[in-house]
C-alpha cells in the first residue's frame, strides 16, 4: 500500500474544513488540561496555613516574630527624652520612729550613708537616690538636717518648721555608689555634668537644690519657721476645742 505524504493530507484536510472566523475559532483537543476536582483533601488546594493564609502581606517592619529592629537597636540623642531614675522613698514617719527609738541622732547631719548604716534604708534599695515624701507631716517633730535626692513641698515645710533644713544634691550611680561605700573608692570619682533638667531643678530655691542661691533658701527656710512646729499648732486646736 502506498503511503500518503502526511503533507498532502493535511492540505486535503484542510480543503473539506470551513473557512476559520470568529465564529468557529477554538481550541485543539487536549489544548487545555482538565481540572480535577480536589473535594475531600485537606486543604482543598489552597495549601497549608501560614502566614500567608492568616491576612496575605504582613504589615511593615515585621521580621517573622523576633525583636524587630527599631527595638534592638538603642536610642540616643531625643531632645524629648526625659531620664527617668529610680529613688527610693523615705518618709518622715519612719524617721520619727528612728529618731524616738534611739537609732539616728537628730543632732548630726541624716545624709544617704547615715540612711543605709542606720538600717533606714535597706542597702538593695538604694540605686539612683532617695526620695523624701511626706507621709506623717502632720505630727512629724524632728529637727534633723538631711540631705535627700527630692523632697515633697510638705515633708520640707514639715522639717524646717521644726527647726531644720532640707537639702536637694545631685548623684549619679557611680557616685552614689562611692557615696555609699567609700571604703571601695579610695579616690573619689570624678564628678559628670548634669543635664539641662537636672540643672533646672536644683537651681531651684523651692526645691532646696544645691546649686540654688543660699539667700533664697535661707528667706523660704525662715518663713517655714516663723510658722512654728505642726505639733505646737495641734496642741493650740486641741485647747481651743476645749474652751469651746
Amino acid at each position: 500500500m502506498k503511503q500518503v505524504c502526511h503533507i498532502e493530507r493535511n492540505l486535503a484536510c484542510l480543503q473539506e474544513l470551513p473557512r476559520v472566523g470568529n465564529n468557529n475559532i477554538k481550541n485543539f483537543r487536549a489544548a487545555k488540561k482538565p481540572s480535577k476536582s480536589r473535594r475531600g483533601t485537606k486543604t482543598q488546594g489552597k495549601g497549608h496555613k501560614g502566614q500567608g493564609q492568616r491576612g496575605g502581606t504582613p504589615r511593615v517592619g515585621f521580621e517573622g516574630g523576633q525583636t524587630p529592629f527599631y527595638l534592638r537597636v538603642p536610642k540616643h540623642g531625643l531632645a524629648n527624652a526625659k531620664p527617668k531614675y529610680d529613688y527610693t522613698p523615705l518618709h518622715l514617719n519612719r524617721i520619727q520612729y528612728f529618731i524616738d527609738a534611739g537609732r539616728i541622732d537628730p543632732t548630726k547631719k541624716l545624709d544617704m550613708r547615715t540612711m543605709l548604716v542606720s538600717g533606714l534604708l535597706n542597702k538593695s534599695n538604694i540605686r539612683d537616690g532617695v526620695r523624701l515624701l511626706d507621709d506623717g507631716h502632720t505630727w512629724f517633730q524632728g529637727n534633723i538636717n538631711i540631705e535627700v535626692s527630692e523632697a515633697t513641698p510638705q515633708a520640707i515645710e514639715a522639717i524646717e518648721r521644726n527647726g531644720g533644713s532640707v537639702t536637694s544634691i545631685f548623684h549619679t550611680m557611680v557616685s552614689m555608689r562611692a557615696h555609699l561605700k567609700p571604703e571601695k573608692y579610695p579616690h573619689p570619682p570624678p564628678l559628670e555634668r548634669p543635664t539641662r533638667r537636672q540643672i533646672e531643678f536644683y537651681s531651684d530655691p523651692c526645691n532646696r537644690g544645691f546649686l540654688a542661691n543660699p539667700l533664697d533658701i535661707q528667706m523660704l527656710r525662715q518663713r517655714n519657721r516663723d510658722l512654728g512646729p505642726v505639733a505646737a499648732q495641734m496642741k493650740q486646736l486641741k485647747l481651743e476645742d476645749e474652751v469651746d
